[in-house]
């Protein structure tokens, strides 16, 4: 039986019968080296994409076989959004493998990040999904950052294959043809998107490396709807997914003030003391500040023109919400309680929030389903290391 030959962009079987489905191929096309697909051609020269969803239960099928043939595992996670990155079944099939946690997208940290602090964190939240990684590696594969080091340790992986997972979206696919560049001539043998979902199926290429030929094998992303950028448009996600290095906007909040981050979350301060809160979102995020007694009128009536996100047709997705509690000093009802140091409140796609140590009771109004968590401040204590001040108009 002849084997079936398959896209090299996005490793969907090819077919030239119905133009509508994934591995279509002209059939004066179909005999060429290394064929793309129309889809994956498309995405590839002219910015053009349609979502593929890969089901829970094919991806289960595909990226089971890892177990019975285990390699080295580059388990990449996405910097800005670790909760949505991390895949639940991961430790079904990577349980006899080595694996490294690669955090992509950190081009987009602040300057003065404590990467030994965001490392251990990662750590612990990997582990807690029952995966125990070797290592944590800092790269951005879209500026090569990181890119050198970590294709050095896969070039001597030449006894077996080196896996690329993760979640739609987190840069699997950017990081391989980062490192094929990085480790042979061969340039961007796989399809890469802004938008999730790109890769369909197991895809594998064979480089000769410095130490000889390694195998790496790129898998298909999958998608939950417990994220944030699989609720939203096109037009949404430019305001939400950063393109730039993150600024830190500091807010000063009285007891008895609100501060809107689109109109996805809104923080409150309740009572303690003058608080300075820094917000590690999208530059382009915006952020409004209010009095707590107006804050819900401001959201009915800015809504969609101030907070712009998300807009009329994606907010359904965010209408149920709920709310969490910080406090400092720690009592028993909160959510969150916080140290002397204060700590980071992240929110899972959007960024994250930095609160002092000082006095404060504050409640977090955001949607039910995203996974607030809290963890030791990444940027160091606010006395050390001021930002400088954003101010915005209180309306």
């Amino acid at each position: 039986m002849t084997e079936a030959r398959v896209c090299v962009g996005c490793g969907a079987v090819l077919q030239s019968e119905d133009e509508r489905m994934p591995g279509y191929v002209p059939e004066s096309h179909r005999d060429r080296e290394d064929v793309l697909c129309r889809r994956c051609f498309r995405i590839r020269h002219y910015g053009e994409f349609a979502p593929v969803v890969v089901d829970e239960a094919t991806y289960q099928r595909q990226v089971g076989a890892i177990f019975d043939r285990p390699g080295l595992v580059l388990y990449v996670v996405d910097v800005f959004d670790l909760a949505g990155s991390l895949i639940p079944s991961a430790r079904r099939f990577v349980a006899s493998s080595d694996v490294v946690v690669v955090v992509n997208k950190v081009d987009l940290l602040p300057a003065d990040v404590e990467y030994e602090a965001l490392a251990d964190w990662i750590r612990d939240e990997v582990r807690a999904s029952g995966v125990e990684p070797v290592d944590v590696a800092f790269v951005s594969a879209e500026k090569r950052r990181g890119v050198p080091r970590l294709a050095d340790r896969v070039a001597r992986e030449v006894h077996r294959p080196v896996y690329v997972i993760g979640m739609a979206n987190v840069g699997k696919s950017t990081l391989l043809n980062a490192m094929i560049e990085q480790l042979s001539e061969r340039k961007q043998p796989f399809t890469v998107s802004r938008r999730p979902g790109t890769t369909l199926a197991m895809s594998s290429v064979h480089i000769q490396g410095p130490y000889g030929e390694v195998e790496l094998v790129d898998t298909p992303g999958l998608m939950y709807t417990s994220r944030v950028i699989e609720r939203l448009c096109g037009d949404c996600l430019k305001w939400v997914v950063p393109r730039t290095r993150l600024r830190p906007r500091v807010y000063q909040l009285n007891p008895g003030q609100a501060l809107f981050l689109g109109g996805f979350v809104r923080l409150e301060t309740i009572g303690g003391e003058r608080q300075s809160v820094v917000l590690y979102v999208a530059n382009d995020l915006p952020v409004h500040r209010t009095k707590r007694e107006r804050a819900d009128a401001f959201f009915a009536e800015h809504r969609f023109d101030l907070l712009k996100v998300p807009c009329e047709a994606c907010a359904d997705a965010f209408n149920d919400t709920r709310t969490w509690l910080l406090a400092s000093p720690p009592r028993r009802d909160a959510d969150f309680s916080l140290g002397k140091r204060g700590a980071d409140i992240v929110l899972p796609g959007l960024g994250w929030v930095a609160w002092t140590g000082r006095r404060t009771l504050a409640r977090i109004e955001a949607p039910a389903w995203l996974k607030l968590s809290s963890r030791p401040r990444l940027v160091g204590v606010l006395a050390h290391r001021r930002p400088p001040s954003h101010g915005g108009d209180e309306r």
